[in-house]
């Protein structure tokens, strides 16, 4: 029987998980709901498993990967059209994320750029929203505990933020059955997504003891299960435990992240590449970066994963995340990645001064420091 807590929303985790969302839904009171995903998923057949108790769910799967505004705005009309009172988010942090906006957009006027966090959204953003219950089929955003939706918007040229409690999941169904068939590099990029959320969050300037808390649980399942999960899919364990660190790295970035996110959603803009992947590739970097000004954290953090007290600590940390990427089936540097520019790394590097993630990251970051890093990850 799956686990039914409540942190920061309410969670139902364990396999069988999505059997429950008839019950999910009938408790918020959604007889119609609008159930955004992606078209790859849907002819997988995990859309019509997930739904199959359903009596009249309207799917929507125009969502593609790093969801645009233009993705949500049909998802809009759709839900006016059908006449939907609620919303399912199924599928990886791109549907859930576009369910996300649809539900915002479908209550608050104006654009999705009017509720930018870095142009006073937070503030805009009511709790005049319909139910939503979110469904993830990988592990890695951890968006079902979060607070946030990531959309393209041209009139930021970005992947562009908005964020506020009010859009955390009405119910999260975390049901690892669901992210079994997973391809190794899928189940890598996303596993380390999730890594890079915990270590961020961690390493983050904000005080917030309980998410550092969480934040090291999160390692500790992340450490058990991804490489077993990316070695053999149907490792069970394997995926519960990776699911589990999963939404753990979620609710710990409540506490802010850095650098390494603020240059991935500049490059996802421009290349369309799994964010999860580019984490993955600047994490190394982008902890020698902060090295010096996060000594301590660093040193405290590689102690509780057993690689040592001494002063070598954090240098065994980075090491550590080198070794972990050689180990998973997932190219090493940007230049490995179809749709990034080398002579374009100026203009990544501006995307990502706007991003609002890098203002909580260890050491303040100039634009020229973020070239930097990009070069070394080439």
């Amino acid at each position: 029987m799956p686990a039914t807590f409540t942190f920061p929303n309410r969670i139902l985790f364990g396999t069988g998980a999505r059997r429950l969302l008839t019950e999910e839904l009938a408790r918020l009171g959604v007889r119609r709901p609008l159930v955004v995903t992606d078209p790859g998923l849907r002819t997988t057949g995990l859309v019509d498993d997930v739904l199959s108790g359903l009596d009249d769910p309207v799917v929507f799967d125009g969502v593609q990967a790093n969801p645009t505004e233009a993705d949500v705005l049909a998802g809009v009309d759709r839900y006016h059209a059908q006449e939907c009172d609620g919303l399912i988010g199924l599928g990886g942090g791109s549907p859930i994320d576009a369910a996300k906006a649809v539900r915002l957009m479908v209550t608050h006027p104006g654009r999705l750029a009017d509720y930018d966090l870095t142009a006073g959204g937070l503030e805009r953003i009511t709790p005049n929203l319909p139910p939503m219950a979110a469904i993830p089929t990988t592990a890695g955003t951890g968006t079902e505990a979060g607070r946030g939706t990531l959309i393209q918007l041209p009139q930021t040229g970005r992947k562009t933020i908005a964020l506020s409690p009010h859009l955390l999941p009405s119910v999260a169904l975390c049901d690892p059955e669901l992210t079994r068939d997973l391809p190794p590099a899928l189940t890598a990029g996303t596993g380390m997504d999730a890594f890079t959320h915990c270590i961020e969050s961690y390493l983050s300037t904000t005080y917030h003891p309980i998410c550092d808390g969480i934040a090291l649980e999160g390692l500790r399942h992340i450490s058990r299960g991804l490489e077993a999960a990316a070695r053999n899919g149907t490792d069970e364990a394997a995926r519960e435990s990776l699911m589990m660190g999963a939404l753990l790295g979620g609710i710990s970035f409540t506490k802010g992240l850095g650098v390494i996110h603020s240059l991935s959603h500049a490059l996802g803009s421009e290349g369309r590449v799994h964010h999860g992947t580019l984490n993955a590739i600047l994490l190394p970097h982008a902890l020698r970066f902060n090295r010096e000004a996060a000594t301590p954290r660093l040193a405290d953090l590689a102690a509780r994963l057993g690689l040592g007290r001494s002063g070598e600590g954090p240098e065994h940390l980075i090491t550590l995340t080198e070794l972990v990427l050689i180990r998973l089936p997932l190219p090493r540097r940007l230049r490995d990645l179809p749709g990034l520019r080398h002579d374009r790394i100026a203009e990544y590097a501006r995307l990502a001064m706007l991003d609002h993630c890098h203002k909580t990251n260890p050491r303040p970051c100039s634009q020229t420091d973020m070239e930097a890093l990009l070069d070394r990850a080439w």
